[in-house]
């Protein structure tokens, strides 16, 4: 079967946006400049998850859907990881600043009792969010009053570089662990 230009150019695009969604292109997350709080109010930069790896995903507060499953996905990567006596990193990050504040966060966390050092619930102004998304490769946009947005849950390695993802609620959260 001969193969023509234009099919390898549009394979080799193909590629590239499949790497890109990876991250597989060496983008390292936790060296993006972004301001951002924690649930606690509290400055948080992500290199202070360097070293550990982390799983992480974008979520929109409001929304009882999708970011709902997003949350139920993760405590369950982290029941499988306890089994497995991995040691990760599980942070969540509001995909809109005026809704996504501290104070929300942590309410959240309190009722969903993730109270666990391990986890983060960060909040950040509009460019780094944005910036964090296209990194992840999460695709979000407004609706109304509504944020909507891509399921993702990216599994980054200890430095930084997007390893696994998840991109449905179907798949098996085991398939993002190593």
């Amino acid at each position: 079967m001969h193969v023509g230009p234009l099919s390898r150019i549009r394979w080799f695009a193909l590629l590239l946006g499949w790497l890109w969604s990876l991250g597989a292109l060496g983008q390292d997350i936790f060296r993006q400049p972004g301001r951002w709080l924690d649930d606690q109010q509290q400055p948080f930069e992500l290199s202070a998850l360097r070293g550990q790896a982390t799983v992480m995903t974008m979520a929109y507060g409001a929304c009882r859907r999708i970011c709902a499953t997003s949350l139920r996905a993760m405590e369950q990567i982290q029941k499988l990881a306890d089994d497995r006596r991995l040691n990760l990193n599980f942070v969540v990050v509001g995909l809109d600043p005026t809704v996504d504040r501290p104070s929300d966060w942590a309410q959240l966390r309190a009722e969903r009792g993730l109270v666990g050092g391990n986890w983060r619930f960060l909040s950040g102004d509009e460019a780094s969010t944005r910036r964090l998304a296209r990194s992840l490769g999460i695709q979000y946009w407004r609706y109304g009053e509504h944020t909507l947005h891509d399921f993702r849950i990216v599994l980054l390695s200890p430095d930084g570089r997007p390893a696994r993802q998840l991109d449905a609620a179907d798949q098996p959260v085991a398939a993002l662990l190593p």
